[in-house]
């Protein structure tokens, strides 16, 4: 076999192309990406095999990017020079917030004058980006001078039409009409001694004979409400049944039984004291009675 063939059966792998070519296991995985086309290999994806003239092409790869990125530090190099120059001789441009520092000029005030005289104001660029040329700070100054400052005094308004007077005189004349005051219920009731209960229970029988506004909690009564109500407290039967008549109508052997033993009850000493043994032998012997005096029934058997 001939050396040309043995060098053609020869292959490397990626990272023995990497080692040969002098550069980094992930440059040549980017150059593999990059110029698929133009490396020598056999296969495809993890069994991709490369010829030892791709040792020659990624050698290539790598001179080509280091021209293409000292081309562009040296574009940008020159670019910033040219720039530097340029802001060297063109006069720097200033921001509103800037302007507004040197005029005195408040910030709403100064969007205000750009709105309204844009043409006038020399600038630069739009929106968020736009700046000033120092000239503008007179432009402001004199915008703020031919502006009246400030608002218009209270003691000049608008003029008013005779409507508007009218009204306003009604307006002022309807105090003066000093409308009766309105009461509360609790009012009411400190005034005439009434309770609460009973002003309630005769705002349900005589409502209607009542004058009021308004209707639940927002209900209010007319200071002559509460003549009506005097009069209504006068004309009612007030009081109980005297104690004497419902002592004597309720006194039944029942309740008479029940008040006695509830005056024994009453009557009984500390527990535990010679008192208090008495008074259990009394009642014992005050049942025994009882039951003695109940009839007894005795039947009996033939």
């Amino acid at each position: 076999m001939s050396a040309a063939a043995a060098g053609r059966k020869k292959l490397l792998t990626l990272g023995e192309v990497a080692r040969r070519a002098g550069v980094s296991m992930a440059t040549a995985l980017r150059y593999k990406k990059l110029y698929q086309d133009r490396i020598s290999s056999e296969g495809e994806g993890r069994r991709q095999r490369y010829s030892v003239a791709a040792v020659k092409e990624f050698k290539a790869f790598k001179n080509e990017r280091s021209t293409k990125r000292r081309g562009k530090k040296k574009a940008a190099a020159q670019a910033a020079g040219t720039q530097a120059k340029g802001a060297a001789g063109a006069p720097s441009l200033l921001t509103l917030s800037s302007i507004g520092q040197q005029t005195g000029i408040s910030y709403p005030t100064l969007q205000r004058y750009v709105r309204l005289f844009g043409d006038r104001i020399p600038h630069e660029g739009e929106g968020r980006k736009r700046r000033y040329h120092p000239d503008s700070v007179a432009v402001f100054r004199e915008l703020r001078a031919e502006s009246k400052p400030g608002r218009k005094p209270k003691a000049a308004p608008a003029a008013k039409s005779p409507a508007r007077r009218k009204r306003k005189a009604r307006a002022a004349a309807k105090p003066a009409a000093a409308a009766p005051k309105l009461l509360t219920l609790t009012a009411i009731g400190q005034q005439t001694g009434i309770s609460g209960p009973t002003l309630q229970r005769y705002l349900k029988l005589y409502g209607d004979r009542i004058p009021h506004e308004g209707e639940g909690r927002r209900r209010r009564y007319h200071p002559e409400a509460v003549a009506v109500f005097r009069e209504i407290r006068s004309r009612s039967k007030r009081g109980r049944k005297p104690k004497a008549k419902v002592a004597a109508a309720a006194k039944t052997p029942v309740r008479r039984k029940r008040k006695a033993r509830a005056a024994r009850v009453k009557r009984q000493p500390a527990a535990g004291s010679v008192e208090a043994r008495l008074a259990a032998l009394e009642a014992q012997v005050s049942l025994v009675l009882e039951k003695l005096d109940q009839p007894i029934t005795i039947t009996l058997n033939r």
